[in-house]
């Protein structure tokens, strides 16, 4: 892309550097040209289609306002790219980008950028890490675990005769447990069915549920210690009213070939439940052994990071953990209150977490994308196209994300990919 001005300034002492770039009006045509044309295919019009009937097929789905926006997003995100490339400037993280008008046809367009350039790390070594751990190993008692959570998954509950309730029974109950005048969840609800020797009412409460006949109804007052309490009034307190409703029995599956083929059809025998059984135990194994091995390589190159990251790019670490945890929070209908709630926390608490784990997932990104550069590794459009699409979603290709400005984030997700699965391939591990 040819521009008619494009200049950098000197980095500011946040090592910011301000890109000025400007277009001319035949550039400017050209860039609206190839947006219409991707939005045209999009919406199964002709490349060629006239840009008006493009519009309208465009605004009929976003209105005419997010249309404009998104013409508008396009034209700045292709320059930002090109002027970046050109000055050979290579963001870590996402411009600021400064404009004051919208792309027109015929005329000639300015953006402006605050760019935080990628800092220079290497690593001490680039050889192999080795780990300590021990891999989880399949055995019979644990396939017999997993076999024992299936059928405890069908177990059946009915009644039994009514007597005070005493330590090792299960009740169905009826409990709504109140903090500050507002109801807790985890801790309220209808018919639940109680053990008296589980944990999933407090130890407070099952206290005060012992040597309660069925039919009764009783309100409870009682404190539990917060996690990592220092003090012995560091308590959350509620006040539950609970209602037992019945004793229980609990009624065992009988694990026989019958029970297996009627619920799992494509099995025929307990021999083979046990087998198929096997296969998930192991895969999960795998999983989970691969998972733990890339965690540990992930942390030992992390201490063979040399040189210095600026505070930016810890705070953009924070603010993007947050977002995205408040994001995931909001898909299951959760807010951040409701988590504190029930993970019995606070905002000061929850901060220090994604304080530590955003600056562990930065420190070891950069690691691994030195890793991936010292080393001298290579990327083919497939491998970026794959990043590309578990991040963003979709199938994106390598000229889309050149056109759209994402290039560079998702070659950066395929480089750590890339240096990651060498790291855990390449581990020497050791058990403890």
């Amino acid at each position: 892309m040819e521009f008619t001005r494009l200049d950098k300034a000197e980095p500011d002492d946040k090592g910011a550097v301000t890109v000025h770039a400007e277009a001319a009006a035949d550039v400017v045509h050209g860039l609206l040209a190839e947006f219409y044309e991707t939005v045209a295919r999009a919406k199964g019009l002709a490349p060629d289609a006239p840009w008006d009937a493009v519009e309208e097929a465009g605004q009929a789905g976003m209105g005419a306002e997010a249309f404009r926006e998104l013409r508008r997003d396009f034209v700045v995100n292709r320059m930002a790219g090109d002027a970046l490339a050109a000055l050979g400037l290579t963001p870590a993280l996402t411009p600021n980008i400064h404009v004051l008008d919208y792309p027109a046809d015929g005329e000639g367009f300015a953006v402006e950028l605050s760019v935080v350039e990628q800092p220079r790390l290497t690593l001490s070594s680039y050889e192999p890490v080795e780990v300590v751990m021990d891999e989880v190993a399949v055995t019979d008692r644990l396939i017999a675990a997993r076999v024992a959570e299936v059928l405890d998954h069908y177990a059946a509950y009915e009644e039994a005769d009514p007597h005070p309730v005493r330590a090792g029974d299960i009740v169905a109950i009826d409990v709504d447990t109140q903090q500050d005048d507002k109801m807790v969840p985890h801790l309220s609800g209808k018919r639940m069915i109680l053990e008296m020797d589980g944990e999933s009412m407090p130890a407070p409460f099952l206290e005060a549920v012992v040597g309660m006949e069925v039919g009764e109804t009783k309100t409870v007052e009682y404190a539990v210690p917060r996690p990592r309490a220092i003090t012995p009034d560091d308590v959350d307190r509620y006040v539950s009213t609970v209602t037992v409703l019945a004793q229980q029995r609990k009624v065992e599956v009988e694990l026989t070939d019958a029970w297996v083929h009627a619920h799992y059809p494509t099995i025929d025998t307990v021999a083979e439940f046990f087998a198929e059984t096997r296969k998930d135990v192991e895969y999960d194994a795998k999983l989970f052994n691969r998972d733990t091995l890339a965690h540990l390589a992930n942390v030992e190159v992390e201490k063979r990071l040399v040189g210095d990251i600026p505070d930016e790019f810890y705070q953009a670490s924070y603010r993007s953990l947050m977002n995205k945890f408040e994001a995931d929070l909001s898909q299951q209908g959760k807010t951040l209150d409701d988590y504190y709630e029930e993970e019995q926390t606070n905002e000061q608490e929850l901060s220090v977490k994604m304080l530590i784990q955003s600056g562990e997932n930065l420190r070891q990104g950069f690691a691994l994308e030195a890793l991936f550069d010292g080393r001298g590794m290579t990327l083919a459009d497939e491998d970026v196209e794959s990043a590309a699409a578990r991040f963003f979603g979709g199938s994106p290709t390598v000229d889309e994300l050149r056109r759209t400005g994402r290039a560079r984030l998702a070659e950066s997700m395929a480089k750590r990919a890339a240096a990651l699965s060498w790291l855990v391939d390449t581990a020497v591990v050791r058990g403890e």
